[in-house]
C-alpha cells in the first residue's frame, strides 16, 4: 500500500472511532444546557471532583491493560495465543475492578467528609465505585473490537451506551430531578446494556485460560503506563485539589464548564488514541513507516492548532448562546485548557517509540516532571488569578511533560521529525493563537464575521507554507532510517 493510501486509511479509521469512540464526549457537551439548569455551579464542581475520582480509580482498576492487549495480541498469529491474551486481560481486570469498587465502598465516608465536609454525600462515591467496576469490565471486549477492526460492532455497543444515558439522564436529572446522583446513575445504567452486546460480540474470544506468565509480562509493560494514563486526570485533578484549597466550588464547576468547550480538540485526541494503536502497531514493520508516521504527525500538530484557535474564538459566543449568564466567565480558562490537551495529544504521539520498543518506563520521568511543575505552580498562580490560573498551571505541565518526552525520544528513528517544518508551524502558531485570544470577546455579528475568515484562512497559510507534506528528506536517508527501526525493534522483540 502507498504511502498516500496508508495515510488516508489511518485518517477514515480515526473519523470512524472518534466519532464513535469521543461520542460520549461529545454528549457530555451538548448536555450542558440540560444540566446548567438543573445543577449550580457549586454543584458542577462537586460533579467534577467525583467524575475525576472514576476516571483516576478507572485507570488504577484497567492498569491499562488495555494497551497491553494491543501490544501482545500482534506478537503472534495463533488464535489459541491471542485468546489467552484476551483472557487473561478480563479476568485480571475483573479481579482488580472487583477490588477498587470495595474500597470506594469502604472509603465513601472518609472520602466525602475530605472533599465536601460532610459525610452526607458518601453514596455518591458508591455509585462511583460501581462505575468504575462496570466500565472497568467493558475495557477488554471493547479493545479487542478495535484490534480486530471491526467498527460497525464499535458502533452499535457505543450507541447502546449513548441511548441508554440520555434516557438515564431525561428520567434521572430532567424528571426526578435527582442532580449529581441522576448524572451518576445515568453512567451506571448505560454500561449495562453495552456490556451484555459487547460480551456476545467477542464471546469465542474469551475462554477459560489464565496464564499467570503471560500476565506479569502483559503487567511488566503496562504498568508504567498507569502514570500516562492517569496524566491527564492526574495533573488536572491536582488543580482541583489546589482549587478547593484556595478557591471554591463554583470556581471549580466554571473550570469544568470550560473544560467541556474543549470538547472537540477532546474528541480529536480520543479519535487518535482509538486509531493510532491498531494503525502504527500494524504498520511499524513496513520499509517507509518512518516516513509516513511523520507525515501523520505533521497532519495531526497543524490541525491541533487549528482546533486550538477555534475553540479559542467562539467558546465565549457559545458559552453566551447555550448556558446562563453564570457560567460566562469560564471563557477565560478555554484557551489554556485547550492548549493543555493539544499538548497530551502530542505527549500520546510522542510516547509511540516506547510501546514499539516495550521500554514503556520510559514515559514515567516526564510525567513526573510535569506533576512536580504543577505542584509548584499551582500554590503561585492559582490564589492569586483563581481558575483561570489553574487552567494555565495545567497547560504548562502539559507543555512540560510533551516536551520531555519528545528530548526523551529524539534519538529513536521510528519517526523522522522534520523540525524545519515544526519550526515553521510554531512560528505560525504563536500569533494565531494570540490573535484568537484576543478577538475572542469580541461577539457582535461583524466580529464573528472577521474571525470565522481568520479561522478559515489558516488551512491555506498551512498549506502554502509546505507544512503538511512528507520530510524533505532523499528515499535513501529514510530507507536507512526505516532499517535502524526495524534493527531496534527485533533486538527488543527477541529480548
Amino acid at each position: 500500500m502507498k504511502s498516500s493510501d496508508n495515510i488516508k486509511s489511518f485518517f477514515k479509521s480515526t473519523f470512524i472511532y472518534g466519532l464513535i469512540g469521543g461520542s460520549r464526549s461529545l454528549l457530555e457537551f451538548f448536555l450542558l444546557p440540560v444540566y446548567a439548569r438543573f445543577i449550580t455551579p457549586a454543584e458542577f464542581g462537586m460533579l467534577d471532583i467525583l467524575l475525576l475520582f472514576t476516571m483516576i480509580g478507572g485507570v488504577a482498576a484497567m492498569m491499562e491493560l488495555g494497551n497491553a492487549v494491543f501490544r501482545f495480541y500482534f506478537d503472534n498469529d495463533s488464535p489459541r495465543y491471542r485468546k489467552s491474551v484476551i483472557t487473561t486481560a478480563v479476568f485480571a481486570m475483573f479481579i482488580n475492578g472487583s477490588m477498587i469498587f470495595g474500597l470506594f465502598i469502604l472509603l465513601s465516608r472518609y472520602f466525602s467528609n475530605a472533599l465536601f465536609g460532610s459525610v452526607g454525600q458518601g453514596y455518591l462515591f458508591v455509585m462511583a465505585g460501581a462505575y468504575i467496576f462496570l466500565n472497568t469490565m467493558i475495557t477488554i471486549p471493547v479493545n479487542l473490537l478495535r484490534v480486530k477492526n471491526q467498527p460497525t460492532k464499535f458502533a452499535t455497543v457505543s450507541c447502546a451506551q449513548i441511548a441508554v444515558s440520555l434516557t438515564g439522564i431525561g428520567i434521572f436529572v430532567v424528571i426526578m430531578k435527582w442532580g449529581i446522583a441522576g448524572v451518576l446513575a445515568a453512567k451506571i445504567i448505560s454500561t449495562l446494556p453495552a456490556l451484555i452486546v459487547c460480551f456476545y460480540f467477542v464471546k469465542e474470544d474469551i475462554g477459560l485460560t489464565f496464564d499467570t506468565k503471560l500476565l506479569k509480562n502483559m503487567l511488566r509493560f503496562s504498568i508504567p503506563l498507569i502514570p500516562a494514563g492517569i496524566a491527564i486526570w492526574g495533573i488536572n485533578g491536582l488543580s482541583r485539589v489546589f482549587m478547593l484549597h484556595y478557591l471554591d466550588l463554583n470556581q471549580i464547576g466554571l473550570f469544568s464548564v470550560a473544560s467541556k468547550f474543549v470538547v472537540v480538540i477532546t474528541l480529536s485526541v480520543i479519535a487518535f488514541q482509538l486509531a493510532w494503536p491498531h494503525f502504527s502497531l500494524s504498520n511499524m514493520n513496513f520499509p517507509d513507516s518512518a516516513e509516513l508516521f511523520s507525515r501523520i504527525f505533521n497532519i495531526f500538530a497543524a490541525g491541533g492548532v487549528w482546533l486550538v484557535m477555534g475553540v479559542t474564538l467562539f467558546s465565549e459566543f457559545l458559552i453566551r448562546l447555550a448556558l446562563t449568564p453564570g457560567y460566562v466567565p469560564a471563557a477565560g480558562a478555554v484557551l489554556p485548557l485547550a492548549l493543555g490537551m493539544f499538548l497530551y495529544g502530542l505527549f500520546y504521539f510522542f510516547s509511540t517509540g516506547c510501546v514499539f520498543t516495550k521500554t514503556t518506563a520510559r514515559v514515567v520521568p516526564p510525567i513526573a516532571l510535569a506533576i512536580s511543575v504543577n505542584i509548584v505552580l499551582n500554590p503561585i498562580l492559582t490564589p492569586r488569578y483563581g481558575f483561570i490560573g489553574a487552567a494555565w498551571v495545567t497547560a504548562f505541565s502539559y507543555l512540560v511533560m510533551s516536551a520531555s518526552m519528545m528530548y526523551s525520544n529524539r534519538k529513536n528513528k521510528y519517526i523522522m521529525f522534520d523540525y524545519g517544518k515544526l519550526g515553521r508551524l510554531a512560528v505560525i502558531a504563536v500569533p494565531v493563537i494570540a490573535i484568537s485570544a484576543w478577538l475572542a470577546g469580541m461577539n457582535s455579528a461583524y466580529m464573528l464575521g472577521v474571525k470565522a475568515l481568520i479561522f478559515a484562512l489558516y488551512p491555506l497559510i498551512i498549506i502554502l507554507t509546505d507544512i503538511v507534506k512528507s520530510p524533505l528528506q532523499s528515499r535513501a536517508v529514510l530507507n536507512q532510517q526505516s532499517d535502524n527501526v526495524h534493527k531496534i525493534l527485533e533486538k527488543q522483540i527477541s529480548n
